[in-house]
């Protein structure tokens, strides 16, 4: 019994001790920074003043004419619908496949047809809000003389109340809704 109560008070003083070992006091000392890396080094923030530039501005302009890795857009008819003279081209600047109208299909029921109508006859849910002016009908003679180009101007800058389509749908997927539209045109 004498050992049983020996442990116990020994157990007892050990927790006591470790429960009040200081963790959480406050001190007037810094805290010590092991690795500081670059956590208290010199620089400039973004739109912030400075002093070494004549300007005064830390946040120096891209030199003109500089162009991002992969965002070359030099084929004007593949990226703006438009040739050398800048008039719209005709049709696409691609060969149309299957797969191209496939997809075509899939990016129209997702981007187009909520206003446009499955059947792309102008009749989609948009028009239960009662727009001033209705969705184009893709089956109109009006639509169907407009040329491949002009189609991908319309997507990429928006037409009428349309707005653009430019940061949703990539330039390839565009394509391919001008191509499952054309499909449904000859059918």
């Amino acid at each position: 019994m004498n050992k049983l109560f020996t442990r116990m008070m020994l157990f007892t003083g050990i927790a006591f001790l470790v429960m009040t070992c200081g963790r959480g006091n406050y001190s007037e000392k810094t805290p010590i920074h092991l690795n500081p890396n670059m956590d208290s080094q010199g620089k400039y923030k973004a739109q912030s003043e400075s002093n070494f530039f004549v300007d005064g501005a830390s946040m120096r302009t891209p030199v003109e004419g500089t162009v991002a890795r992969g965002e070359l857009r030099a084929d004007d008819a593949f990226y703006h619908g438009k040739d050398a003279s800048g008039e719209f081209i005709t049709s696409a600047p691609m060969d149309v496949t299957a797969e191209m109208v496939l997809r075509g299909e899939e990016r129209y029921d997702i981007y187009c047809s909520a206003c446009h109508g499955v059947k792309a006859d102008g009749k989609g849910k948009i028009l239960f809000y009662e727009y001033p002016i209705p969705p184009a009908n893709f089956y109109d003679e009006r639509i169907k003389k407009l040329s491949d180009g002009h189609m991908f101007n319309a997507i990429t800058a928006g037409w009428l109340n349309m707005p653009s389509f430019k940061a949703q749908v990539s330039v390839e997927d565009r394509w391919a809704i001008i191509s499952y539209i054309r499909s449904l045109q000859k059918n």
